[in-house]
């Protein structure tokens, strides 16, 4: 009787191991397209200069990293500078889930109508959702022009 204890304790341990498991592989196998949806997204949003859209639909920890003014100047000075996205091409992934939280680096190689930068997306995956966590853009036009 002892061992049929033992057993049935394993086996509900496996079966939830199990569980958690495949819940984690469900939300990385989400999360690139919903980065990528996300991403698709915020360049339509920065194209038509709906900055503050952008603001009010990331994840809370982006608004709480620093103030709305800097970051309307800063998009701002984008817009001015490199212009509209004319393209953008994927240039490298991740996906990571920890303590059941899905994080999703995104590097994108993208084109605009006055030069060109390499962007980094840092997204959280909250349901079939991806809000933005970071963005961060490199690139030598918009530091020289």
């Amino acid at each position: 009787m002892h061992r049929t204890i033992e057993t049935r304790f394993v086996a509900c341990g496996l079966i939830v191991g199990l569980f958690l498991f495949l819940s984690g592989c469900s939300a990385l196998t989400k999360g690139k397209p919903a980065a990528e949806a996300a991403i698709s997204r915020f360049h339509q949003q920065m194209n038509e200069g709906r900055f503050e859209e952008i603001w009010n639909e990331a994840h809370e920890k982006f608004r709480g990293a620093g103030s709305k003014e800097k970051y309307l100047e800063f998009m701002s000075a984008i817009e001015r500078k490199l212009g509209k996205v004319q393209s953008s091409k994927n240039a490298g992934w991740k996906v990571n889930t920890v303590n059941f939280t899905t994080v999703v680096l995104m590097n994108q190689n993208t084109t605009f109508e006055k030069g060109s930068g390499t962007e980094t997306f840092t997204f959280e995956i909250e349901g079939e959702n991806a809000l933005l966590v970071g963005y961060n853009i490199q690139s030598m036009d918009l530091i020289i022009k």
